[in-house]
């Protein structure tokens, strides 16, 4: 009775002139929500004796998107470009471990720790990143899939198109980028991989959204056995990037082994800075480690001096406590330490005597340094 009693309403405001707006706003003022008040306009119209669709055509009003559903396009769109992001620096980690270039080499010891990190950083966004873009794709899809009359927003559109336009403009300077190269006669495999890697991820996303535009905007039958082939090939794709990754990139377990061997890289590299300043206060080279605690000066160089994953004192002798460089007075000791895993870098931090740590095979790994000695201004009694 309602249903009859509103679209008899409708259908009389219509006869009079009144606009569509202002019937929806005095239903809605009443407390009808907006779509039963929508229902009651489609309902006057027909009771007007408008022309309903046949059966098989039932499109009519077309109802607008929500805010759910421009939410979870959105949040689809911002994982896009985080999946973009981090898959193109996982595949260039990958491209620099396995085909190297010395140019690149800026410096042995950190170049090789954030390589590593970025590369785990990518894997981790990427096994979060992923399942998520996938499940707010389905949720898209099924939304306009169990309502054809839906429309999407307006910024759901302009969105779809600036993603269109960035890896058709990205497309363009990739292949622009190589052929110029090619043609300098510099292009490389380590170059060409890292373009084709560009190429591939801006035409993955190109050919899903265009398809996406053709389905959801243009209402194109596109076969559902397409995106879900589309689907299992950039879902290959990824994995096979991750396992990759993991090869490059090492095990967790094997990662752990050479944080503990940066960590003796670096107490070493200090602990030689802490002798050479030693000697070149007091004259002559510690007789032990105990011999840096004993004075504030150089009291903080015990951080230095155990193995961060055993706990044990690093080894120090002397090698020879005094000899003469030419008019300077020099003496020579050792540092040894066990390392996990051998370093994978042959590159030296120039002018520095530390960088020696940073180059180690697996094992115990001595190296003799040098410290000058200074002769004191007050000699000790």
């Amino acid at each position: 009775m309602n249903n009859e009693m509103l679209a008899k309403y409708v259908a009389e405001r219509n006869q009079k002139g009144i606009s569509k707006a202002l019937i929806l706003e005095e239903l809605i003022a009443v407390g009808w929500s907006e779509e039963e008040a929508e229902d009651a306009y489609r309902a006057g119209l027909v009771l007007a004796g408008i022309p309903v669709p046949s059966e098989g055509n039932t499109k009519t009003v077309a109802k607008k998107s929500s805010t759910v559903d421009i939410i979870i396009n959105f949040f689809s769109f911002i994982l896009l470009g985080i999946i973009a992001t981090a898959l193109g620096t996982l595949l260039f980690g990958v491209i620099n471990k396995f085909f190297p270039d010395q140019l690149d080499v800026m410096n042995m010891y950190y170049g090789e720790a954030s390589a590593s990190s970025s590369i785990h950083y990518a894997i981790s966004a990427l096994i979060i990143s992923f399942p998520l873009y996938y499940f707010s794709l389905r949720l898209w899809f099924r939304t306009f899939r169990e309502d054809e009359g839906r429309t999407e927003s307006k910024l759901s559109q302009w969105l779809t198109y600036l993603v269109l336009l960035v890896t058709a403009v990205t497309i363009v300077g990739d292949l622009i980028t190589v052929i110029y190269t090619l043609l300098q006669g510099e292009i490389t495999m380590r170059f060409f991989l890292k373009a084709l890697t560009i190429l591939v991820i801006a035409g993955i996303v190109f050919g899903f959204y265009y398809l996406e535009r053709r389905k959801i905007q243009y209402h194109i039958d596109i076969p559902r056995k397409v995106f879900i082939t589309f689907g299992r090939g950039v879902t290959a794709f990824l994995f096979l990037s991750l396992v990759l990754g993991f090869l490059a990139s090492g095990s967790p377990e094997a990662e752990r082994e050479r944080t503990f061997d940066r960590t003796r890289s670096n107490n070493l590299s200090s602990l030689a800075d802490c002798i050479e300043s030693y000697a070149g206060t007091f004259g002559k080279l510690p007789e032990a480690f105990a011999d840096l605690t004993q004075t504030s000066q150089f009291s903080y160089c015990s951080n230095y001096m155990r193995d961060p994953e055993t706990s044990l004192s690093y080894e120090y002798r002397i090698v020879n406590p005094l000899r003469m460089e030419g008019e300077a007075k020099v003496g020579d000791f050792e540092l040894c330490a066990q390392f996990a895993l051998p370093s994978e870098t042959s590159a030296t931090l120039s002018g520095s005597q530390g960088s020696v740590w940073y180059e180690h095979p697996a094992g115990k790994s001595c190296s003799t340094m040098k410290a000058q000695l200074l002769v004191p201004i007050f000699p000790r009694q």
